[in-house]
Order: C-alpha cells, then structure tokens, then sequence
C-alpha cells in the first residue's frame, strides 16, 4: 500500500485524530458522524494539508458550530446558505453571519489506510492482517495480526476510545478461544493503575512505543519485550537511545534492538565505550582525535593512528558508527 511518509511527530498527530475520529457529531439531519471537524484540525502542527487530504476524507457537515459568546464559546445551530459556506445566527448580535464549509466539514482518518501503515512499522506480514478490514468490535477494536517480539509471535491490537468501550473491550478479550497473552495498542490513554488488564494482555498507548527523538517514525521494540516478560501491570521505562553492556561488550541501539552488536577486540571495544560514554554526556559526535586518545592513552601513541583502522577486521561498525564533518558518533536510525 503506498503511503505519504509520515514524520514521528506527524504520525503522532495522525494518531491523536483517529482517536478523536470516534467522537460523535451530529448534521443537520441529526445523523452522528464519527469524526473531527474542521475547526479542530488547525490545532495540529506538524500534519500538512497535505498529509490530511491523503489519511482522512470528509464524511458530512457538522450541523452546529462554536460561537464565541463572550468569553465562552456556545454551539449553534448551522444552515447550508451556499455551496461553499453555512449560516449561523450570532449569539451575541443575533445578526447572521457564515463560516466556510470547509470549516464545518467532519473529517475521518481512514482506517484502513492507518492500520495498514502500523502494520508495517510493526513488521507484521501481510498474511497476518485479515482483521485490519473486519474489526472485531465496529470502529473500535482491531486485531493488526502477529508481530515477532524476540523468539514468540504476539497477537497484536489496537483500540480507539479504550475509556469510553473497555467493559465491551475487556469482554473480548476473556474469551476463551483468545490466547492468554497478547500486546494491545490504544490510540489514547492507558489503563490506570488500578485497573488490571484482562488475562496476561499488555495494554500500552502506541505513543508511548514510538522512538520520540528520531524523524522517521521506528518502535522502541526492546521495551515491547520487557513489557511482555515483566509482571503485568508493572511500569516500564522507555529504552535508552543507546546502551552498552560492558559484560558482554554488546552495543545495543533502541531503534534496532533486534540486531545488537557484540564487540570483538579491545580497541574496537574502546572506541564503542567511548562513543557511549560521550553520547551520554550530550555529545553527539566526537573528533577523532579525541576517539584515538581515548583508546591509546596519549597524543604521542595515538600519533599516525586512524580509526576506520581499528575495524579494518570488518565492516560491521558501519551499520553501528556514523561518520561525517563533525566527527564520530553512534548511528541512531
């Protein structure tokens, strides 16, 4: 499925308005519309007109509008005046006045398409996805299928409007025919603490999966696994961007905590400690020269020294260190 590409924060935004897409809005005839109208989608920052035009389509008009009223705002009754704008009597002046239709239009992200796209940021085959068109509870709750976490295939889903369905969502989910133990993703808010999740079933707002300092959108998958081992109901932290085990000498990188690297040689795992220990620091990027000091103790021995020479046994440091005008640093994305 071809998609506009999204930024992090542009996806996070796209996911605020399916969330909000399940609040109902009624037209002039009184019919509810699942939907964000118009007035709301200004609010969003990072989404262009671009990226709503592609991820939502309009369903209907609103049939009220928010007056201001002094220092309040009053919903009023709207009435279609032209094609292109709606009529509404002042709550102040009683004088009537109008407002673009596009205003007033209520917007729906199209689910599908959306699903779809987590879909692949989660890495579940498209075999898996039969239930991103059959939602086992209408416009509320889907299964986006399995996801490998570590060495177990997960059940996967998502839901909209958790605080307002979780007696019908929590029914689903002690169903019998269910696996005992699944991830489930809420486009909103969590569960609070004193709430239980059904079963063994981990309910996490996807928010708070998505990697927060990267641009193209990527999963924090090494907290997915820790939230899966770890005792239900219990609290886990986002991964560290970066993080080495100086037991194991392995370099693992939150955005591809699947592939961590273990170090082999004490220079190359100099370096690496380095470059870890700087990044935590706030640096970001170090000179050679100062990688090169670190590693042999003083200028005069790292005198001549270059540091693509201290991995020349292998290129796999490439996929782990960037290099460019500013110097070294770990390769986040």
């Amino acid at each position: 499925m071809q998609t506009t590409p999204l930024t992090t924060r542009s996806l996070l935004e796209l996911i605020a308005l399916f969330e909000q897409s399940n609040q109902p809005i009624p037209d002039a005839g009184g019919q509810r519309l699942q939907g964000v109208p118009g007035w709301s989608l200004p609010r969003t920052t990072a989404l262009s007109r671009r990226d709503l035009d592609t991820w939502t389509e309009c369903i209907g008009y609103a049939g009220g509008y928010p007056a201001p009223r002094g220092d309040e705002t009053v919903m009023v009754d709207l009435e279609e005046d032209e094609p292109e704008r709606y009529r509404y009597r002042c709550p102040e002046t009683f004088r009537s006045k109008y407002v673009p239709a596009d205003l007033v239009a209520v917007h729906a992200v199209s689910d599908t398409r959306l699903l779809n796209y987590l879909a692949d940021l989660l890495g579940i085959p498209q075999a898996h996805r039969r239930g991103i068109t059959m939602p086992a509870i209408g416009s509320t709750l889907w299964n986006l299928g399995k996801m490998r976490i570590a060495d177990a295939q997960v059940d996967v889903w998502l839901v909209r409007g958790l605080s307002s369905s979780i007696d019908r969502v929590f029914g689903h989910f002690r169903a019998a025919s269910l696996p005992e133990q699944g991830l489930i993703f809420t486009t909103g808010q969590g569960l609070p603490d004193i709430v239980p999740p059904p079963r063994s079933y981990r309910i996490v707002p996807i928010s708070g999966v998505l990697v927060d300092y990267v641009i193209k959108p990527q999963v924090d998958t090494d907290l997915l696994h820790r939230l899966l081992v770890a005792p239900a109901g219990s609290k886990e932290e986002k991964s560290l961007p970066v993080r080495f085990d100086p037991y194991t000498n392995t370099l693992v990188i939150a955005t591809r905590a699947d592939k961590p690297w273990t170090i082999k040689g004490a220079k190359q795992i100099a370096v690496v400690k380095y470059l870890v220990e700087q990044f935590e620091n706030g640096r970001t990027r170090v000179s050679a020269g100062d990688i090169l000091v670190a590693v042999y103790g003083s200028r005069e021995a790292a005198r001549g020294k270059r540091v693509p020479s201290i991995f020349s046994s292998n290129n796999q440091w490439l996929d782990y260190i960037t290099h460019d005008d500013a110097g070294y640093g770990i390769k986040l994305e």
